[in-house]
């Protein structure tokens, strides 16, 4: 996910990529030599964990570590309103539903999960199983389409913005119709829009077209983006439009944010002429400032809002005839409407529509090969631009440089000897085998992945994922630093050599002295974290790799 804004010497390759993957290409999306299984993926998605559990997930040890952003399991209760999957029982898609006239796919705020990070098993998400959700629904011969909210990814960086551009040409293989923008992707400036953008595609029922009715790009109407949409899926024609609430919104260059309220009249009565079946507002907004705009204009008939909770209950909320609904963050579920025009009359909309989140589970989903070439293509843009080494590095706080596990274990042998039969000194190499159940797959290689690189490497910040200026580059110039080492929980070595040599040794202890408290409390959370290990326990994973002694 991380990403700079795009540099003057990424080269010709970075321009051509981003042109042919993105929305006006219709048949020129890179095609990526590759039908690889993305089992271990970047950015992905885990649950917030909740009082009651009922995991699905049968994690190994997680002390390989794991990127900053992905990793998912499935635990947390779910709602009966969200089609998730249980310990005992696999849960039936739709169940219940009549063929519907339209099923329309809304997701949003992936905030960069791409794909689950791999470093756990059954994580959740990803746009793999996401295509597959749109084949089952195809198998159904329901006619579908689709619309995306925007916040696509996290960070304003070089890895972000490839991406951004990754994501997009993935929705555009799903025949997504339209996409919001999101704050984070307008952090990426004007310059990218105006790239990507087609207003007049090929395929505009199958073609991400960009939303924006109250955002100007270079103060211009319609550059860069279109203020709404009309789509036209299974006799079913549909006017989309995106606005982004003033709560999302930050000063930007070249970006100029207009209040919604004074824009969507115009727009509406536009959409409107063209007299559709169904008018569909995304809102990257509060929820309650979403629901002041369908009180305020109620002819929109759906309503996705920003603003929910990462894994919702499947539970619209109706105002008047507009239906509001929510689908979650970090790309863990998909939302479906179902469309029945012959139901009721126009006004009731708990007729007209059926609406389910859907979590996007190993159980009942499957990979992609479509999805899988996207990520190799992905990492093959990492590898060829080497983000991870060129990226600006930072001072470390303490002042010090890293010096390598080896040279720990120059005096603290016994320490040394324990680490070399932890995962966390083959930390790296996962990232190119995958996890021991993995054996035997064909595994999509992170080694070039800065997001991966900065919990299975040695001298990274692993939550910002920037390195520090004598932290891990590449296996050829720091091989010292291969693996989750020592100095990556105690700090940067080289004070402390310098204090032993000087014969200051309680000086030396104390500056590299981790406390068990703190250890359990902060440490050991830069990596293990919700989404990379959503069932790390400190006390029995600590007796994985407990290391008392001080010779």
């Amino acid at each position: 996910m991380l990403c700079k804004r795009v540099s003057d010497n990424h080269g010709l390759f970075s321009l051509f990529a981003a042109i042919l993957l993105l929305a006006g290409c219709e048949n020129n999306t890179p095609q990526p030599a590759s039908t690889t299984s993305i089992s271990t993926e970047t950015e992905n998605q885990p649950k917030k964990q909740k009082p009651a559990d009922s995991s699905t997930s049968t994690t190994q040890s997680d002390s390989t570590g794991a990127e900053k952003h992905v990793a998912q399991s499935t635990t947390g209760k779910t709602s009966p309103k969200t089609e998730s999957t249980s310990k005992t029982s696999i849960k039936p898609l739709f169940k219940g539903w009549p063929a519907p006239k339209l099923a329309i796919v809304l997701t949003g705020e992936r905030h960069g999960y791409l794909e689950p990070c791999g470093c756990t098993q059954n994580q959740t998400g990803g746009v793999s199983l996401l295509a597959n959700l749109f084949k089952k629904i195809e198998e159904r011969n329901w006619p579908v389409t689709a619309f995306d909210l925007g916040s696509l990814v996290k960070r304003n960086r070089r890895q972000s913005q490839i991406k951004y551009e990754t994501i997009l040409a993935s929705l555009k293989d799903m025949k997504y119709a339209g996409v919001g923008l999101g704050p984070e992707e307008l952090r990426f400036g004007a310059d990218i829009f105006l790239q990507l953008h087609n207003p007049e595609p090929v395929s505009p029922n199958k073609t991400p077209t960009f939303l924006a009715a109250n955002i100007l790009i270079l103060e211009t109407p319609d550059l860069g983006k279109n203020h709404f949409k009309i789509v036209e899926v299974g006799g079913v024609k549909i006017a989309v439009t995106s606005i982004i609430g003033k709560s999302h919104m930050e000063k930007l260059s070249d970006i100029t944010w207009q209040e919604p309220a004074k824009v969507l009249p115009e727009v509406i009565n536009k959409m409107e002429a063209t007299k559709p079946d169904l008018m569909i507002l995304l809102s990257h907004s509060k929820k309650e400032d979403s629901k002041s705009l369908a009180e305020k204009f109620p002819i929109f008939d759906i309503l996705l809002t920003a603003g929910g909770v990462e894994d919702p209950i499947g539970e619209p909320e109706f105002i008047g005839k507009t239906m509001m609904v929510d689908v979650g963050h970090k790309g863990k579920s998909a939302g479906v409407v179902g469309f029945y025009p012959q139901k009721t009359a126009k006004n009731d909309p708990a007729k007209r529509f059926r609406f389910t989140v859907i979590e996007l589970d190993k159980q009942r989903f499957q990979d992609t090969p479509r999805m899988a070439e996207q990520m190799q293509f992905y990492q093959d843009r990492l590898k060829q631009e080497d983000l991870a080494a060129k990226e600006l590095p930072i001072d470390h706080p303490r002042g010090s440089t890293f010096v390598g596990a080896e040279t720990c274990g120059e005096c603290h042998t016994k320490a040394y000897e324990k680490w070399l039969t932890t995962k966390h000194a083959g930390a790296y190499e996962s990232l190119i085998t995958g996890r021991e159940d993995q054996k035997g797959q064909k595994i999509i290689s992170r080694i070039y992945d800065a997001e991966c690189l900065s919990c299975h490497v040695t001298g990274w910040h692993p939550q910002e994922v920037i390195r520090y200026k004598s932290g891990f580059v590449n296996k050829k110039e720091s091989p010292h630093l291969l693996g989750q080492q020592c100095e990556n929980c105690h700090g940067p070595g080289s004070r402390h050599i310098e204090l032993v040599e000087m014969d200051k040794l309680e000086e030396a202890k104390k500056v590299m002295r981790v406390t068990l408290a703190e250890a359990k409390k902060n440490t050991c959370y830069q990596c293990h974290d919700l989404d990379n290990s959503p069932k790390f326990e400190f006390d029995s994973y600590w007796k994985k790799i407990e290391h008392p002694w001080r010779d």
